[in-house]
């Protein structure tokens, strides 16, 4: 039983888990205070850009009140103002 629990830990410690695809990372959901943190804007000037235009509308709807972005969404959005300011 030891050797048993002892070979567990040395493939515990040796055993890494496969990364995470960028696909899976991009469907976490994001609330406003993420992406204001994200993006670095505050949470009215996001509602603002929405409104103009200049920023992704949220995915995602949880009731009436919950909106959620997709980290993709959020990741495209950052990738095309980057592209656009060069």
């Amino acid at each position: 039983m030891q050797a048993q629990v002892t070979q567990i830990r040395k493939t515990a410690k040796t055993h890494t888990a496969p990364p995470v695809s960028q696909e899976l990372a991009d469907l976490a959901r994001l609330s406003i205070k993420d992406v204001a943190a994200l993006v670095r804007l505050s949470e009215q000037t996001i509602r603002d850009r929405i409104k103009a235009g200049k920023f992704p509308p949220a995915d995602h709807r949880e009731g009436l009140r919950c909106t959620r972005w997709s980290a993709g969404t959020i990741r495209r959005w950052l990738e095309s103002t980057r592209i656009s300011a060069h």
